[in-house]
Formats: C-alpha cells, structure tokens, sequence
C-alpha cells in the first residue's frame, strides 16, 4: 500500500530501523551508537532485531553499573519506547486513515478479490508475521468473511479447538498472525483477547526473545496450524515477503514437508538469489518440496539456475526481458517479477480471469 507521495505505506526491516532510530535523542541515541558498533564488529547485520536483542541482553546482564551509558532501567525504557514506535509505524490504519477508496488501490485488496472470486474446494490459509490490519481491511472491504482464532465482538477471546477444526468456518477465509496483532493484549487474568484499537502488548516484537513467545498461545496453535497445514497431502504454501529469518518458522515449514509426500512450498523472492545463499544451500538445495522463484535464478528440483527464456517469442506478464544491444547478444535472460507482493496479487487476478474466460 502506497501513500499519496508514493512511498510505502508500511515499511520494510531497513526502512523500519533508520525510521525508529531517528526518533531518539542524547542520551539514548548515543547508548544506539554504541550498540550498533558492537553488533557491526560481531560481523552481524545491524537491524532493529539485532538492535532489540542486543538490548534485552545488556538488560538482562545489567546490574548496578552502566552498559553504553545506560542503566539497567533506562535499558528496558529504551526496549520499550523502540517497540512502542515500531507499534506507531504499523498502525497505518490510525496514522492514514485509509478510505474506502484508498483501501481499493491496496495490493491486499487484488488479493482478497481472487480470494473472493475464485472457485476452491477448501478455504484460503493465510499465514502473515504482519502486525498491521490491511489484510483485514481488504477482506472486509470484499465483504470475506474469515476468521483469525478469536471469537466475540466486544473483546473477542481466543479458540484454539476452532483453529484444530474445519468446522464451523468451513467455507471462510482463515488469517493466522504469527507473530500478533496491534489489537492483541492481555486481560487481568493473562489471557490474550482481541480488541478493535490498538494495544500490541501481545505481540511478539523482533528479537531473541520471540522464540520463547512463540511457544505460548495464541502463537503455538497458529504454529500447529501451519504445521498440520503442511503435512495435508498435496497442500501448497505460497511464501512471498518472508525472508526466512525466524528459524522457528523456518523449522516448522520443514519439517511439516518430510511428514507429506506431495505437499510442496513456493518461495518468491524479490531479490537476487546466490547459488550459495542461506535459502538456495540450506533449504532449497536440500529439499525437492521447496522451490525458490528469484528475480534472476531459481532453485527448482534442488537445482539452481538462471531465468532463460526459451525463444524470443514467449511472453510472460510476469517476466521482464533483458534488452540486448543486438539480435545476436540475446540469450533470454530477464528478472521475474512475482517476488513483489503487488505483481503477486496482480498474477492471481489474472489467472482467474483468464481461467474463466476459457470456460
């Protein structure tokens, strides 16, 4: 989704670091400074995971003396008031106000009217680390009814025999947030209820620490579900946006896929792919069941390659073909687009309208 100055609506890990940095001032700016020069010499890439681990860490060691100029209570205050601003920049529903018809330009929106169109036998899995509501707005804009493990309306509660069930949300889209949502807290009694504002104190914040979170609920039964999702017989997971970065999730997918023997995952990347990448060597190198759709390369069949056209009279929407400076220099390669979350949804558009105009 894209603001009115076309910039993005919700950012990504880079953008969201140098965003949530530069609104901090002497002294917790400097104690920052610190921090990621510590994390830049341990040869790890500076991040707002990083930066919140690192943090959470010198809390936690932290006794009477100072760490990067800062005491043990300032260390979790600094904790606090990063995740209260990464809370700020996702709540683009409060920050923007999107409109109806902003909401109808949405990327998500092109995806919730193929989930609303589409012929299927079973309902569309939703798996998302998101904590914003755009795909929550989008389905609602398309009038899709789904369910995402809570029940109620006032502050709904949360129903782990529901998620377990195909019934009685047979025939609903189905949206699990792995990592929370922004109207996620915690009652009196420590229970996790949905509300319709904004509170991210349940949601599980980029650092070491969302391993551990990750094992209590609500997060556990949405990874059951993703698990059991996987070990259905000719089940297809679509990953797209996901970087393979939490290896908890990462775990899962895998080991789900050597309890199935026809399930398989697709993974558009909208990067470059190394043959000698983390996702190319370790997950898709290894595993038939997985391929990697890169901009440049793909890894299919535990077989990495490069993108080739096979004559110059194929064409794909999807690909974009390199221009050669003459007839003689081409050799059909180009970057394929589907890595992109807006080219993704646009391809199941129009799949389905090209499908049904067949009919």
């Amino acid at each position: 989704m894209k603001k009115t100055d076309g910039t993005d609506l919700i950012i990504g890990t880079d953008g969201m670091t140098s965003a949530v940095i530069s609104e901090f001032i002497s002294p917790q700016k400097e104690a920052i400074e610190l921090i990621k020069t510590e994390i830049e010499t341990d040869s790890k890439k500076f991040n707002i995971e990083t930066l919140l681990s690192k943090i959470s860490e010198k809390a936690r060691a932290a006794g009477s003396e100072k760490l990067c100029g800062l005491k043990k209570i300032e260390l979790e205050k600094l904790r606090d008031d990063i995740e209260n601003e990464i809370r700020e920049k996702v709540s683009v529903h409060n920050t923007s106000h999107p409109s109806h018809s902003e909401i109808e330009k949405t990327n998500h929106n092109t995806f919730a009217k193929w989930i609303k169109n589409a012929d299927r036998e079973f309902p569309v899995e939703i798996f998302t680390t998101n904590y914003d509501y755009l795909l929550e707005l989008a389905l609602e804009k398309q009038q899709i009814p789904y369910f995402d493990g809570f029940v109620g309306s006032y502050k709904a509660f949360f129903c782990p025999e529901w998620i377990e069930a195909d019934s009685p949300v047979k025939d609903w889209a189905k949206l699990w947030k792995l990592h929370g949502s922004l109207g996620w807290e915690q009652n009196e009694v420590k229970e996790i209820v949905r509300t319709s504002g904004v509170s991210g104190k349940a949601m599980i914040y980029p650092s070491f620490l969302k391993y551990d979170h990750s094992k209590k609920q609500p997060y556990l039964s949405y990874m059951d579900r993703l698990s059991y999702f996987l070990r259905q017989e000719d089940s297809v997971l679509f990953i797209c946006g996901y970087s393979f970065g939490d290896e908890h999730i990462n775990e899962i997918i895998l080991t789900s896929l050597t309890r199935s023997r026809s399930s398989h995952v697709f993974i558009f990347k909208n990067s470059e792919l190394a043959e000698k990448d983390f996702l190319s060597t370790e997950i898709a190198q290894k595993n038939s069941k997985v391929s990697v759709y890169a901009k440049r390369s793909a890894v299919i069949g535990c077989k990495f390659g490069d993108w080739r056209l096979a004559s110059r009279e194929d064409q794909l929407d999807f690909y974009k073909e390199d221009k050669p400076t003459t007839a003689k220099d081409w050799d059909g390669g180009g970057e394929l687009s589907l890595g992109d979350f807006k080219e993704f949804a646009a391809f199941l558009s129009e799949f389905y309208r090209k499908h049904n105009a067949q009919k």
